[in-house]
């Protein structure tokens, strides 16, 4: 009879997600018959059904920000965090972070600290939107109401952050994390929006110079850094230990070979099915579950997991505790 259940969320109506997810269920259960693994949707009247669970060991997850509704046991999932809040969390772990501040009405910085050109961008940024690299002695705070209507930083501050010479053209490295493991890694570059820039410094020898490796039309290689893994694993593990996906993006300094975490997107994902992901896997003709059997290990690191993060909690008890720190709580 099985000893603690495992309700993976799905939090969309997409069936090809849901597909991954019910696949990683089935395997769980095969992996360890002590599980009861399922997949579960995201709409409250859908979950009444989990009632008789409430009593019961679970662990409930998402692998994207989501409302807990009616999922018994003990829930993880992501958390949807500026920047100026995710930095501090990765610092206090040890994670290298480029150096930032948030930009604020008496921000004067020093080229000789921070080199002579910084990169601005917003705290509740996306996709790159926003990002620009600034000489490092204009840079000024402009209070949101000022800026353009859709301008991400009227969501939040705007920092200014210690730019990183990743070579000629932005290149960057994205990896998936599950509760601390690789499921992926690939390497993105951007070529085609601006010149390549030639030295770390050479923003004045061209305009218009594109500083970010995410556009629509970059090139993705599938890349099994050692380094770069061990640092998103290592970050992952001290930094979010209750965040079940998270999705790094690290910069490699060209110069001294020196690695950053630019942001761990800590809402989650799940690029294997997700549209998006998909797009990225047409263009460039790979495979994201190949790498490392994402399906396959998802199911092993949570036929272990399962058992030691299971817990007793339902949602009306969780609501009057949280305030006081329910150590059944995590990762929202």
């Amino acid at each position: 009879m099985p000893q603690s259940n495992l309700l993976i969320l799905l939090w969309c109506d997409d069936g090809r997600i849901g597909s991954d997810l019910e696949r990683i269920a089935a395997r769980v259960c095969q992996l360890n018959p002590e599980i009861n693994a399922r997949v579960v949707p995201h709409r409250r009247l859908s979950q009444i059904m989990l009632l008789p669970l409430w009593p019961q060991p679970t662990l409930s997850l998402s692998l994207l920000a989501a409302d807990r509704k009616l999922l018994p046991g003990r829930y993880l999932t992501g958390s949807y965090m500026p920047k100026h809040t995710e930095y501090p969390r990765l610092e206090a772990a040890g994670v290298p972070v480029p150096k930032w501040t948030v930009i604020a009405p008496d921000t004067r910085l020093d080229p000789a600290e921070w080199g002579p050109y910084v990169v601005e961008k917003p705290s509740s940024g996306w996709s790159g939107a926003c990002v620009r690299i600034r000489k490092t002695g204009r840079v000024r705070y402009v209070a949101p109401e000022n800026l353009p209507h859709d301008h991400r930083g009227r969501f939040g501050p705007m920092l200014a952050q210690r730019f990183v010479y990743s070579g000629p053209w932005p290149t960057t490295y994205r990896v998936i994390t599950f509760f601390g493991e690789v499921l992926l890694s690939y390497r993105q570059t951007s070529q085609s929006h601006g010149p390549a820039l030639g030295g770390r410094w050479n923003f004045k020898e061209f305009g218009g110079i594109n500083i970010c490796s995410n556009t629509r039309d970059m090139t993705v290689q599938l890349a099994a850094d050692d380094e770069i893994i061990a640092l998103a694993e290592r970050a992952h593990r001290a930094a979010f230990p209750d965040f079940p996906a998270l999705a790094f993006d690290i910069v490699r300094d060209a110069d001294t070979g020196d690695l950053f975490v630019l942001e761990c997107n800590p809402q989650g994902t799940w690029l294997f099915s997700a549209a998006i992901g998909l797009s990225i896997q047409a263009v460039n003709d790979i495979k994201f579950e190949n790498q490392f059997d994402a399906i396959e290990k998802a199911a092993r690191i949570l036929a272990r997991e399962t058992p030691s993060r299971s817990a007793i909690a339902w949602p009306r008890r969780e609501r009057r505790a949280s305030a006081g720190g329910d150590p059944t709580r995590g990762g929202s």
